[in-house]
């Protein structure tokens, strides 16, 4: 359910802009909820996404990734850490 979930988020969320992307809170969770970064890596791989960077934690509780996309380009993912799912990419 929580890959589904993760999916539909991806495919939700790819149109999100740089100003939507700066303001993006993507949990409240405690961090003992939040995914462990390889497999979020191993998500995003599953998702198209390749030459994945360090995936960090940032002041807005995201997960924040650089990547490319399937069309090439490079890309900054904002990440909520508790399902992988896609918040916000510029």
């Amino acid at each position: 359910m929580r890959l589904s979930m993760a999916v539909l988020a991806f495919l939700g969320m790819t149109l999100a802009g740089a100003a939507h992307a700066a303001s993006v809170q993507c949990t409240s969770a405690d961090k003992s909820k939040w995914l462990p970064t390889p497999q979020v890596k191993a998500m995003l791989e599953e998702h198209g996404f390749s030459n994945i960077g360090a995936i960090k934690p940032n002041d807005r509780n995201c997960y924040v990734a650089q990547a490319v996309d399937n069309t090439g380009a490079k890309r900054t993912l904002y990440l909520d850490p508790t399902d992988g799912a896609l918040m916000a990419m510029e």
